[in-house]
C-alpha cells in the first residue's frame, strides 16, 4: 500500500482552507435568514435618507429597507439608544434631538402607514408605538420615550403581505414633534424590522414640511434665585410661535446644559462649581426645528460654599410645617407653612430657597 504524507505547512493550508469554507457555510446561512424579507415605511427618518430630505444619513440612504433587529420589542429588540438604527448597524440613524431631522404633519386620529416591501415574507404581526407626551426629543430614543403598550397593533396570521401594505390606525393625540415607531414582525425567523417616523402634530394632514420656517420668540425676563455653592435656579417667560413651543434649550455661555418642554418655565441647574461665575441664556424651540433667538443673557456668580449647610432630602410623603428646612436637586429651601408632597422649586409658593 502506498502512504502519502503531507508535509506541516500544507496541511495547516488545507486546514485553514476547509475552516474558511466551513465559517462561509455558516455565514451563507446567517445571511440568508436575514436577508428573507425587507421593508420600509413611506416617510420613516430612513425612507427621508433615501429621498434626500434627510442629510448625513450614512449607507442607509443604500438599504432602508434593511432594518433588522431580534423581534419581540418591548421586551426584546434593538437596545436602547439604537432603536432607530435597528441594532446599530446604520449608527447615523441613531442621533437624536429636536432639530436633527425633517418631520412630516400628521393630524391624531386615523391615518395610514404604507410599507414598502422588496422582499415579502411570512408576517405575524404589525405593530405602532408613539413617544409618551412628555418625552425628551433631546434624549436617545430609549424605552422609556414610548408608550410600550401600541396603539396600532395588527395580527398577520402568518401569511406574505403584497409588495405595497398599508395599515390605516387610529393615532392618539399629541402636539409638536414626537416619534412613531413601527415593527414589523416575521413570522418564521428570529427577527423584525423597525422603521422610526418623525412627525409633526400640527393638523395639516401629512405635508412634508419644513413649511414652517418661522421661528418663535424669544423669551422674555431670564431671571436667576437661590443661587448657591452649587445650583441656581432659572425662570423665564414664555415664548410664542405660529404652531407651538415644544421646547427651551437652557445654554451656559454657548454650551447647551438641557432643553425642558414647551410647557416648562423654569429650570434649576446643579453641578455647579463653588465661587466660579456662569451666564445663562434660553432659547425657544418649535416642532420644524426652528429655534427663537436668544433671551436676555443672565449672569450668578455661586458662593464660596464654606458655610453652606446640607438639609435632609425632601421626601413627598413626610409632613413638613412652617420653618422645616430641607435639600431637594442640591438646593436648600425652607417651608413657609405646612405642607405636604408638594416639590421644592424656586418658583414655590410654599418654598423659599435658602443657603
Amino acid at each position: 500500500m502506498t502512504s502519502i504524507r503531507l508535509s506541516d505547512s500544507k496541511a495547516a493550508k488545507l486546514l485553514a482552507v476547509g475552516g474558511i469554507m466551513i465559517l462561509a457555510a455558516i455565514l451563507m446561512i446567517i445571511l440568508a435568514q436575514k436577508a428573507s424579507a425587507h421593508g420600509y415605511i413611506d416617510n420613516s427618518r430612513a425612507a427621508l435618507c433615501k429621498s434626500g430630505q434627510n442629510t448625513d444619513c450614512g449607507a442607509v440612504i443604500y438599504e432602508p429597507q434593511s432594518l433588522e433587529a431580534p423581534k419581540g420589542f418591548p421586551a426584546a429588540g434593538p437596545a436602547d439608544g439604537k432603536l432607530a438604527s435597528a441594532g446599530g448597524i446604520f449608527p447615523k440613524l441613531d442621533e437624536q434631538s429636536a432639530t436633527r431631522w425633517t418631520k412630516v404633519n400628521m393630524s391624531p386620529g386615523q391615518n395610514t402607514f404604507t410599507w414598502k416591501i422588496s422582499a415579502n415574507h411570512a408576517t405575524t404581526s404589525w405593530k405602532y408605538y408613539i413617544t409618551k407626551a412628555n418625552w425628551n426629543p433631546n434624549a436617545p430614543l430609549s424605552r422609556d420615550s414610548f408608550d410600550l403598550t401600541p396603539f396600532c397593533s395588527v395580527n398577520y396570521g402568518g401569511v406574505k403581505p403584497p409588495s405595497t401594505y398599508s395599515d390605516t390606525c387610529n393615532v392618539p393625540q399629541r402636539t409638536g414633534y414626537h416619534v412613531i415607531l413601527a415593527v414589523w414582525e416575521i413570522a418564521d425567523t428570529a427577527n423584525a424590522f423597525y422603521n422610526v417616523i418623525d412627525v409633526n402634530f400640527s393638523g395639516n394632514g401629512g405635508t412634508p414640511i419644513p413649511g414652517d420656517t418661522q421661528a418663535p420668540t424669544a423669551p422674555t425676563a431670564l431671571a436667576a434665585s437661590g443661587t448657591t455653592a452649587t445650583s441656581t435656579s432659572l425662570s423665564w417667560n414664555a415664548a410664542s410661535d405660529n404652531v407651538g413651543v415644544t421646547g427651551y434649550n437652557i445654554y451656559n455661555g454657548s454650551t447647551l446644559v438641557t432643553t425642558v418642554s414647551g410647557s416648562t418655565l423654569n429650570y434649576t441647574v446643579t453641578g455647579l462649581t463653588a465661587n466660579t461665575a456662569y451666564t445663562f441664556t434660553v432659547k425657544a424651540a418649535d416642532a420644524a426645528g426652528n429655534l427663537s433667538s436668544a433671551s436676555n443673557a443672565v449672569s450668578v456668580t455661586t458662593s464660596s460654599g464654606g458655610g453652606s449647610t446640607t438639609y435632609p432630602a425632601w421626601n413627598a410623603s413626610t409632613v413638613y410645617v412652617g420653618g422645616s428646612k430641607v435639600s431637594h436637586n442640591g438646593v436648600n429651601y425652607e417651608a413657609r407653612w405646612w405642607t405636604q408632597g408638594q416639590t421644592p422649586s424656586a418658583t414655590s409658593d410654599v418654598w423659599k430657597v435658602i443657603q
